[in-house]
C-alpha cells in the first residue's frame, strides 16, 4: 500500500511539473566553435517563438575603445545577429557575410544586430560588418559605434566557415526548417 501512494505521488508531482510553462527562452544551439582554448566562441543558435524558430550567430564578446585600440573587458555582452527564421534564409545571411572575404580588405556592409547579455533583444541597431586582413589572416570585424566609443568583435575565416560548414550539415539533417 505505501508503495501504491508514494508512486500516485511521485506521478502527480511529475504532471503538475508538465503543465508548466517556461518563462525563459529557449536557446537551442545548433554549432558552436571555441578560439583560444575557450577563451572566445562564435555560435549559431535558435530560438523558438510562437514556433517559428528565429535563427542567431553570436560573434562572441566585444572589445571597447577605438578604431586601433580595443580592451576586452565586457565578459558578459554578446553581439547577436539574425540570420532568419528558416535555414535556407541564414544561410543567404551568411553566404552574404562569407563573399565579404572574397572582396578587398576594407569592404563592408551593414546588418541589424544586438548588444546584450545571453539572449538577443527585438531591437535592433546596425552593425557594420568590415572584412579586415592584418599580417596573414583574414577576418570580419563586427561594430557597432556608440556615443563616441566603438564595440567590436573579430572573427577569423575558418572559424566563420565551420559555422556555415555546421549550419549546411543542421540543414541535411533537418530539411524542414
Amino acid at each position: 500500500m505505501k508503495k501504491l501512494v508514494s508512486i500516485l505521488f511521485a506521478a502527480l508531482l511529475t504532471f503538475g511539473a508538465l503543465a508548466q510553462e517556461s518563462v525563459i527562452p529557449q536557446r537551442l544551439e545548433i554549432v558552436e566553435v571555441e578560439v583560444n582554448d575557450g577563451q572566445g566562441e562564435f555560435e549559431i543558435f535558435t530560438v523558438p517563438k510562437d514556433g517559428v524558430n528565429h535563427f542567431y550567430l553570436s560573434v562572441g564578446t566585444l572589445g571597447i575603445g577605438d578604431e586601433i585600440f580595443q580592451i576586452n573587458i565586457d565578459p558578459l555582452n554578446h553581439m547577436y545577429i539574425p540570420l532568419g527564421t528558416s535555414v535556407s534564409e541564414s544561410m543567404e545571411t551568411l553566404t552574404a557575410l562569407q563573399d565579404l572575404f572574397k572582396g578587398d580588405p576594407g569592404d563592408s556592409m551593414t546588418v541589424g544586430g544586438c548588444v546584450s547579455i545571453l539572449m538577443p533583444k527585438e531591437e535592433l541597431e546596425d552593425v557594420t560588418v568590415t572584412y579586415r586582413r592584418p599580417f596573414i589572416t583574414r577576418s570580419l570585424e563586427f561594430t557597432v559605434q556608440r556615443d563616441g566609443y566603438i564595440r567590436s568583435a573579430f572573427i577569423g575565416r575558418s572559424e566563420f566557415n565551420s559555422l556555415v560548414s555546421g549550419l549546411k550539415f543542421y540543414g541535411t539533417i533537418h530539411p524542414n526548417e
